[in-house]
């Protein structure tokens, strides 16, 4: 049994080492989506991994070669997706093949099980309220057929493997699900730490500024005004324009740090979503018309949603806004249904604008950072305040010269299956 045994605690260690690595170098974070070039890194790094529980198998079971491998493949398809996995699949195919004996084929069939098992049932592994049960019943499931198979074609297998190496599986498979999950919650509480600092030094600087400022401004303000319409000073009345907007842009800063700030707590109504959606459009497309952008949505059904109706649409114009302006000539934005689950529903707003690199997606947010001549910096943080006190969440992916996707997830309504039955859905 103790040939059993070291090996497969060797696995368990390599499984939870390279689970650590791929934390250290791309964060993992609720709800963000990876982009391409991060999934195909996802799945080079599994690769690896399972690659290394190959170079310690258990090695006293005649010409069969038994590591936890499948392992890596489970685990980074259910949570990124078919592509990496099927990456990570592929480097042990090829490796098995390498390796070469008479049940090469035998270990190809059990990593496409790992592989077939895992992407069948990732929508239900998704659901983060069902995510132990969903897990429970796939390892069920998978080692039911493992079993089954190696049964089979083995007969030389003992007892003692059978309970030493499913057990290690067990074991290896939820504490990585258990280990990702803590460090999902982990990663999440250190951004929410660091954005909460931010959000409090621009506090104490808009307490700070607001009162005292504004009410000289105004006067300053008006007084420009009237003396650019009664002076007879050319010059005057040439700059006034000039120096009123000024003060205009100064006063929605002022404003832009009192809403990002001040307690205002969201009045949450079942809203139908499509029916803010389609106002936004009819909001903005004005706008888009004067920079040759066209504005549209596609129909997303009836979906109700618990949100504060006219804090949504004031994040959904600045987003779309800061869309319309990051498109140089012509373009297009283009609003439509991503991704629904039992408890969320995620709308993109994806343009063909310039796009952004990776160091500007990750300052997204953060206050005084944009790349508008004449922006705050303010917009997008008070955006993703607004989403943030809903229970919404805010995801960015861009690509430079090609474009930018907004993904927007929002609560569904507890109630909305009955409502939308109502509306004849």
């Amino acid at each position: 049994m103790q040939a059993f045994i070291e090996p497969l605690f060797v696995n368990i260690a390599i499984v939870f080492s390279f689970t650590h690595l791929l934390n250290m170098f791309f964060p993992l974070h609720p709800g963000v989506i990876p982009s391409l070039k991060n999934k195909v890194i996802f799945g080079i790094i599994s690769g690896f991994g399972a690659l290394v529980c190959m170079m310690f198998p258990i090695e006293t079971l005649k010409d069969s070669f038994f590591d936890l491998r499948n392992v890596p493949i489970m685990i980074v398809t259910l949570y990124v997706g078919w592509l990496p996995g099927a990456i990570c699949s592929l480097f042990v195919i090829l490796a098995r093949m390498a390796m070469g004996g008479d049940f090469v084929w035998l270990g190809i069939v059990l990593t496409f099980l790992a592989y077939g098992i895992s992407l069948t049932y990732q929508g239900f592994f998704d659901e983060d309220k069902r995510r132990w049960i969903s897990a429970l019943y796939i390892s069920v499931v998978y080692t039911l057929f493992y079993i089954l198979l190696i049964h089979t074609y083995l007969e030389f297998l003992t007892l003692d493997f059978y309970l030493v190496y499913f057990s290690s599986f067990l074991i290896a498979f939820f504490s990585c699900i258990f280990l990702i999950e803590r460090l999902v919650k982990i990663n999440m509480q250190l951004k929410e730490s660091v954005y909460l600092d931010k959000l409090a030094v621009a506090g104490q600087m808009a307490a700070a500024i607001a009162h005292e400022v504004r009410n000289p401004m105004t006067t300053i303000r008006g007084m420009i005004q009237f003396l650019g319409s009664t002076t007879i000073d050319e010059k005057l009345k040439e700059h006034s324009p000039l120096l009123i907007e000024e003060l205009d842009r100064t006063n929605k800063i002022i404003t832009d740090y009192l809403s990002m700030v001040k307690p205002d707590v969201p009045k949450l109504e079942r809203i139908n979503l499509k029916n803010v959606l389609t106002d936004v459009v009819s909001l903005t497309a004005p706008y888009g018309s004067i920079h040759n952008v066209e504005v549209t949505v596609c129909d997303i059904g009836s979906h109700i949603v618990n949100i504060d109706e006219q804090k949504l649409k004031q994040g959904l114009i600045n987003i779309i806004k800061n869309g319309i302006e990051a498109i140089d000539n012509t373009g297009s934005i283009h609003l439509y249904k991503y991704k629904i689950t039992k408890r969320n529903i995620t709308i993109a707003i994806e343009d063909n604008g310039k796009g952004m690199t990776e160091k500007e997606l990750e300052q997204i947010g953060l206050p005084f950072y944009t790349t508008k001549a004449k922006g705050t910096g303010l917009g997008m943080m008070v955006t993703y305040k607004l989403i943030r006190d809903m229970g919404g969440k805010l995801h960015y992916e861009s690509e430079l010269n090609e474009g930018t996707r907004v993904l927007l997830t929002l609560p569904l309504s507890t109630k909305s299956n009955q409502l939308q039955e109502e509306v004849g859905v």
